[in-house]
């Protein structure tokens, strides 16, 4: 019994070890997509092929791990609505490597995860900051988006330019939450100030700005205080960011004079996910195809909308018990970084998709590192 408890030991410790290499070489396929495509475009496939085969090493990752009943239960179950996505909406991939995360999530020390992150964010900034200026990837400078000007270099647009540099700011202020300063503040207005010069990506500047304000809160509250803030300001995010889009599409149909005497790009966001819900003619349980015309760029009109409610009822069924979770067990520096996410999940859909940030992984934290029924001592996590 021991030699089969030590190997199963083992096989958890290769299985995380091996979601850590699978998440760095996630983070640099964005980089290699961007440069592919822009340079060598006869390649594409080939990068195409990459990605699949790091679904492909998810799902491995999963086979390896020790897993109870629930979890083959759950992973069947997210199996089935994979392939009822490939049916009805098309979005296969994306969907099957949101849900691999979410199963990946066992055995994973949320530090370590943030710490890579952070190494990735460095790099993939590195590289886009200097490519485009050596002639290996287009330079986009002062392009026009959204009745403004945009500067962003490499980065396929410039709201991911803005996503990079807001993970930066959430990584460095987890990583310090022991031995955060006031002046750490002075870094993350660097970043605000960068990105109103470049990207003018007014999401990612004004969530910082917030990050700002947490941060100086977290050292002038309380702890006990400043824990229970958090998980009312993280359940008010998660409730906006479900209501936003669905409210206002509420509103839009049966008082659209109230957005024909106002203008703006969230207004617009609630237009959108109103022609698409009308066009399909309301929910689809496994979801509907975006069309090229499309764009749902808020979180859960994508998740809701796009790949159905089904997906929608796991995603939101995870966030309420890691937000649960979180607040049983005083892990105040997890709710911050889902408040955040969340945050952005108002106005663009990029963190839940593996390649962009580690939101799935934080949202399978709780549900894979469940302690059985019959253990009532609470999980050791760190305070903020």
């Amino acid at each position: 019994m021991n030699i089969l408890i030590e190997k199963l030991k083992q096989r958890n410790a290769f299985s995380t070890t091996f979601l850590y290499i699978i998440y760095f070489l996630l983070g640099m396929y964005y980089p290699l997509f961007s440069f592919m495509r822009q340079t060598v475009p006869q390649y594409w496939g080939q990068v195409t092929l990459f990605y699949h085969i790091l679904l492909i090493l998810l799902l491995a990752k999963v086979l390896l791990q020790k897993n109870s009943v629930f979890d083959w239960i759950f992973l069947a179950g997210l199996f089935y609505l994979c392939y009822k996505s490939y049916q009805y909406n098309y979005d296969f991939y994306n969907i099957f490597g949101t849900m691999m995360f979410l199963c990946c999530a066992k055995n994973i020390e949320i530090k370590k995860i943030v710490k890579l992150d952070l190494y990735i964010r460095i790099v993939r900034s590195v590289l886009f900051l200097t490519l485009p200026f050596m002639g290996l990837m287009i330079n986009k400078i002062n392009v026009w988006i959204g009745g403004r000007t945009r500067t962003f270099f490499g980065w396929t647009h410039a709201n991911m330019m803005g996503l990079d540099f807001l993970l930066l700011a959430m990584d460095i202020m987890y990583l310090r939450k022991e031995c955060k300063k006031w002046y750490d503040c002075i870094l993350y207005a660097v970043f605000i100030i960068f990105l109103d010069k470049t990207a003018n990506s007014r999401t990612a500047e004004a969530i910082i700005a917030m990050l700002i304000v947490i941060h100086l809160l977290s050292i002038i509250m309380q702890r006990n205080w400043f824990h229970k803030m958090m998980v009312l300001f993280t359940s008010g995010a998660f409730l906006l960011c479900v209501g936003i889009p669905f409210i206002g599409s509420y509103l839009y149909i049966h008082k659209p004079e109230l957005f024909l005497q106002h203008d703006g790009t969230m207004l617009s966001r609630i237009q959108l996910t109103t022609t698409f819900y009308l066009r399909n003619g309301g929910f689809g349980f496994y979801g509907f195809p975006i069309e090229d015309q499309d764009c749902l760029d808020m979180m859960f009109s994508y998740i809701g909308l796009h790949w159905g409610t089904a997906a929608f009822i796991i995603i939101s069924a995870a966030i309420i018990y890691a937000i649960y979770k979180a607040s049983r067990e005083q892990h105040t520096s997890f709710l911050i970084l889902l408040f955040f996410f969340l945050v952005y999940g108002w106005a663009e859909v990029a963190p839940i998709y593996p390649v962009y940030s580690y939101l799935s992984l934080l949202l399978g934290y709780y549900i894979m590192n469940r302690k059985p029924f019959y253990c009532k001592r609470p999980y050791t996590c760190a305070n903020f």
